[in-house]
């Protein structure tokens, strides 16, 4: 585990302006571009950077569980199909509405807000429960570690498929299952690592009894 453990004044004052920064580019970007519905964007892409934020300050991987050296080529490939993925979808529900869901809404992009707030909340609050281990064997012990080999993987996982939702995307919904596999691929890489750290613990690699 490689986390800034240690306060740095000058990282955490560019991580605040960076808060402020987000907060009204994402407020006046949408507003000012959007005649209806700017809320959920509003939200979404708030939320999403002071997330993205809190994983730098603490050299925490975006996408990674940060616990284990990650598989290179696997993290390029989950960011080569993230990134226009999200570009693409974000788009599509804010100006192009090519492929919009548009029978079910508005329900289906507050359901997947929620779903992407839950994953976004599993990411902090595993990411402080490993700062606060001192090391993999203590870091096993602690609630969701438990039972969960790879809580972090999940949390990106909930927050992919959220995200999908969100922006109610018929594409973006058939392309899920590509960025859920590249998951599952990085977690299974990783659990032949951590596995020998939970030989007397029953535990799951994702999700408690089915995978």
């Amino acid at each position: 585990m490689n986390f800034n453990k240690k306060l740095k004044w000058g990282k955490l004052l560019w991580c605040l302006f960076l808060f402020i920064y987000f907060f009204f580019f994402f407020k006046n970007l949408f507003l000012s571009s959007l005649s209806y519905n700017q809320w959920l964007p509003i939200i979404f892409f708030i939320v999403l950077s002071y997330w993205m934020i809190i994983e730098y300050y603490f050299s925490s991987p975006f996408f990674q569980s940060g616990i284990y050296e990650y598989h290179k080529v696997l993290r390029t490939l989950y960011s080569l199909y993230f990134y226009p993925f999200l570009i693409f979808i974000s788009v599509d529900y804010c100006y192009k509405n090519l492929s919009q869901i548009n029978f079910l809404k508005p329900v289906i992009n507050i359901f997947g807000l929620l779903i992407f707030l839950i994953g976004t909340a599993l990411r902090l609050i595993t990411l402080f429960l490993a700062l606060n281990s001192s090391s993999l064997n203590n870091l096993t012990q602690k609630p969701i570690y438990k039972k969960i080999r790879q809580p972090r993987y999940l949390a990106t996982l909930i927050q992919l498929i959220g995200i999908a939702f969100t922006f109610s995307s018929f594409i973006g919904l058939l392309l899920l299952p590509i960025g859920i596999l590249i998951i599952i691929a990085e977690a299974r890489y990783e659990d032949k690592f951590l596995k020998k750290y939970y030989k007397d613990k029953k535990s799951f690699l994702l999700i408690p009894k089915i995978i």
